[in-house]
């Protein structure tokens, strides 16, 4: 890794409350699993991997 942390991870939430609706519960999961996914990529893991963890 170059970097100890990446600089930053966009979340688009419009875009996330569209798939999700107005489901508070619903959005907060998204974005949890959104969040691990993009950190999984910067760890190196690819979408097969993230698939295995559930977080593809």
């Amino acid at each position: 890794l170059a970097d100890p942390l990446p600089a930053a991870i966009h979340l688009y939430v419009e875009n996330i409350r569209d798939e999700v609706g107005d489901d508070p519960a619903g959005f907060r999961e998204e974005v949890r699993t959104t969040l691990l996914h993009e950190i999984g990529h910067y760890l190196g893991l690819d979408e097969d991997d993230l698939d295995a963890r559930g977080i593809g």
